[in-house]
């Protein structure tokens, strides 16, 4: 790994937040309720495993009504972008991946290490002047794991209780139909309770990175492995770094794993592209494009494509001794060490701070929904505010969609027509969204 240069280094452990508030750690497994007959999810296995027993390690899942954690619950809310769909409670509880396929969203959850498909389809965007459409409350729920499953192409890639991968085929055509049962296999172990990452690697190929400990000559250490297709995993994090999360940034057939190093005093955060020599899996040079200050303890990042070999990772940090913000940083090709963070400042720090991203359809900017404090005094509500980062990685408010102190998780993606969905919520209750952006 690259060295952090020693007055650089010495500066960045004075870093801290001011009045950071620390979220509450929601449980990150929800146990199964019985099975809502009205949702008929798409269950990648079949019925009776579906029905199997939840992760020991949950409790629960609560019946938690609109009126116990209503998203227009504050009358502050404003946002350029119109409803047109929902806000609809899921009958799933916890995270799942978006993905558009013709005109239907499917919504793909964890369900202890194999994909759950939920469907929903995508009409013509209503006019102005139309309600939004939302369905009714589903009348039970089923708890889903955390981390979500990842999508790579046709495959779904899903942690399951105790750390092992499980890459499942979604077979399905370019039109939305029905989403076809496929085989399932695992394929590697990785750290119980931490994120996943997958790409496709050309039109054949697929790659998953993951978490593991590994003792070195430091102690035990927390590293990033990857694994093409069925093969034996190989390590992804460089020498002598470690690694804390990770995310792909999708790039044709060279995807670029990005991922964070986190430390006591510094965010080291890397790039290292990856490739293909005659069906052999080549990792490139691994990049130290920027070092942040001292870290939250649920530090976590997203990344988008915006254009072209172009990319972007946005990670919410300190920024100084006394500011916490949004850092766009921009994926070169190749990645480049020390490149300038492009700030978008919070009005106070926020622990953890969950962000999503996806790129736009303009080819040249990205969608950005992230949780944050509406102001800087303590006890404010957080919200979680839609914003649009353009091809220089700045950020644009378009206001915030839902408050409260329960998000703790957020995907979101443009559909065929130009809308945002948008997924959120906690172990305890998940809505969905279609926004209009102007």
């Amino acid at each position: 790994m690259r060295r952090v240069r020693p007055l650089a280094a010495a500066v960045l452990m004075l870093v801290s937040c001011k009045r950071c508030e620390d979220l509450p750690e929601a449980g990150r497994d929800a146990s199964e309720a019985a099975t809502s007959s009205a949702a008929r999810p798409i269950a990648i296995t079949d019925a009776a495993v579906a029905a199997e027993v939840a992760p020991a390690d949950a409790g629960a899942v609560p019946d938690a009504s609109a009126a116990e954690f209503d998203p227009y619950g504050d009358a502050g809310l404003s946002s350029s972008c119109r409803v047109v769909y929902g806000p609809a409670e899921q009958p799933f509880r916890g995270p799942a991946a978006l993905s558009v396929v013709g005109h239907e969203l499917r919504l793909v959850a964890n369900d202890a290490g194999r994909p759950r498909v939920y469907p929903v389809a995508i009409g013509p965007v209503p006019p102005k002047n139309a309600r939004p459409v939302v369905p009714p409350r589903p009348s039970s729920f089923i708890g889903m794991r955390w981390p979500p499953c990842e999508l790579a192409g046709r495959f779904a890639y899903c942690q399951g209780p105790g750390g092992p991968i499980v890459r499942t085929v979604l077979a399905g055509d370019e039109h939305g139909s029905r989403a076809a049962i496929g085989s399932s296999k695992t394929i590697a172990k990785s750290r119980s309770g931490t994120r996943i990452a997958a790409a496709s690697l050309g039109p054949d190929h697929s790659v998953v990175a993951f978490l593991d400990v590994r003792r070195t000559t430091e102690g035990e250490m927390l590293q990033a492995f990857v694994a093409l297709d069925e093969r034996e995993p190989v390590r992804l994090s460089d020498d002598g770094a470690g690694a804390t999360t990770l995310r792909f940034l999708p790039r044709g057939e060279t995807p670029v794993a990005v991922y964070l190093d986190t430390r006591t005093a510094m965010v080291p955060i890397h790039a290292r592209p990856l490739s293909l020599r005659e069906d052999d899996l080549v990792l490139g040079t691994d990049a130290v494009v920027f070092v942040g200050g001292a870290p939250e303890r649920g530090i976590d990042f997203a990344v988008a494509p915006v254009g072209g070999t172009r990319g972007f990772a946005f990670v919410p940090m300190p920024r100084e001794t006394i500011e916490f913000g949004m850092a766009t940083l921009p994926i070169e090709e190749p990645p480049k060490d020390d490149v300038p963070a492009v700030w978008s400042d919070y009005p106070n720090g926020i622990d953890p701070a969950p962000i999503a991203a996806t790129p736009a359809r303009d080819g040249k900017s990205a969608w950005i929904a992230r949780v944050r404090p509406r102001a800087s005094a303590p006890g404010v509500p957080r919200i979680l505010e839609l914003g649009r980062v353009d091809a220089a990685g700045v950020f644009t408010s378009y206001g915030e969609i839902a408050s409260g102190n329960r998000v703790t998780d957020v995907a979101l993606v443009e559909d065929g027509s130009g809308a945002l969905w948008v997924l959120y919520g906690d172990p305890t209750v998940t809505w969905l969204e279609r926004r209009v952006c102007p």
